[in-house]
């Protein structure tokens, strides 16, 4: 408690110094306030930086497959559940195969009778070649039996894809998973009737997932397929996912005027799903050696943008010229050295040359002058604030 008191005690003694101080002859400089405003400054520093792109996008699968019906029929089973793991080529809905059997054996009828013809037209026509080689039938004759034998072959091509079709329809009434994964929907119900086209199940695969970006031609330009890619959603607040980026567009889409960016990400958890909102920050470059201080602390005064650095007692205001941006920080390309101490609080009540009492005395990097730092000079001095005193 007495530190406390006698922190207090010498705050105090130094703020009315510095007031009587600036109430001499000359009173206080030109613009500057009666009463000092509190501020609050952070020393600036020089250091390297992370710049990086953000955008939104929706996960999605990276397998989604919309499974439909080849074939008309009524269902007549259907031997999954959603959320059932099923593998590729395993049956999801089965539809009557009555008709397709029937269809089949049809089919399998016109192709024999078909091959019938075939073999009764190619000897006639094997006949035919014999006569007509040793001058016994004229050529009209040869060329009609030719004909014959021609159309007795289409025939039997005609039969034989009609019983490939055949087969092709009874194979359709058991309709299968075109990939590994996931039921999600079951659009059928047993005793439906559905025709070609029909969706009868959703299957997902989700052990990779996709993130579709638009992102503007200032972003897209520093973006490069390979480059990681931080992804958060609102559901895991606390954790980061890591992905790549897959692809980045050639062009942009004639509508929104963003460049497509895919992101993908590996789901071997199964935590992310589907439908999901994800933040995606994408690292594009590292910079080195430069000043970054939060966005927040810069003005804007006559239409360029400026800081205030506190000088003594005094706001100075500062102007500067801004580099890339980085989240909720900005490079500071020149106007701001290391060692500055920019306002970070209370810089929307000051003007250039305003008083201000500054509440927080950060210490300066090395190497630096320190100009405000009076209480941070006394503990040098001597332990004032001991407890024992």
């Amino acid at each position: 408690m007495t530190r406390t008191l006698t922190r207090s005690v010498v705050l105090a003694a130094l703020t009315a110094g510095l007031l009587s101080s600036c109430g001499g002859r000359g009173g206080p400089p030109e613009g500057a306030r009666t009463q000092a405003v509190p501020v609050e400054v952070h020393a600036v520093d020089v250091g390297s930086v992370t710049a990086t792109v953000a955008a939104t996008g929706t996960i999605v699968a990276r397998d989604d497959v919309l499974v439909s019906a080849e074939a008309n029929g009524q269902v007549k089973e259907i031997p999954v559940k959603v959320g059932q793991r099923v593998e590729k080529g395993q049956t999801l809905v089965m539809l009557d195969e009555e008709l397709a059997e029937l269809g089949v054996k049809q089919a399998e009828a016109q192709l024999l009778l078909a091959e019938a013809d075939l073999a009764n037209a190619e000897a006639n026509l094997k006949r035919a070649k014999t006569l007509w080689e040793s001058g016994d039938i004229p050529d009209a004759d040869f060329e009609s039996t030719e004909r014959l034998a021609k159309v007795a072959r289409a025939g039997y091509m005609v039969a034989e894809a009609g019983l490939g079709t055949a087969r092709r329809q009874l194979r359709n009434a058991r309709i299968t998973s075109p990939i590994a994964g996931f039921v999600a929907f079951v659009h059928a119900e047993e005793g439906q009737l559905v025709g070609l086209g029909t969706p009868v199940a959703h299957v997902v695969n989700d052990s990779w997932l996709e993130i579709e970006l638009g992102l503007n031609e200032d972003q897209v330009v520093e973006v490069r397929p390979g480059r990681s890619a931080e992804v958060r959603v609102r559901a895991y607040p606390d954790d980061n996912f890591e992905g790549n980026i897959e692809y980045v567009g050639p062009r942009a889409e004639d509508l929104s005027k963003t460049y497509p960016v895919r992101v993908v990400l590996r789901n071997e958890d199964r935590r992310l799903r589907g439908g999901m909102v994800a933040e995606v920050t994408i690292a594009t470059a590292d910079i080195e050696d430069v000043v970054v201080i939060e966005r927040d602390w810069v003005v804007e005064r006559f239409g360029e943008p400026a800081v205030f650095v506190a000088a003594d007692t005094l706001a100075q205001l500062r102007k500067v010229a801004l580099g890339k941006v980085v989240g909720a920080r900005v490079v500071v390309e020149s106007g701001l050295e290391r060692g500055d101490l920019v306002v970070s609080l209370g810089y929307d009540q000051l003007s250039d040359g305003t008083r201000i009492d500054v509440k927080n005395l950060p210490r300066r990097a090395a190497g630096t002058e320190t100009t405000v730092d009076p209480i941070g000079a006394l503990e040098k001095q001597g332990a004032l604030f001991d407890d024992d005193r």
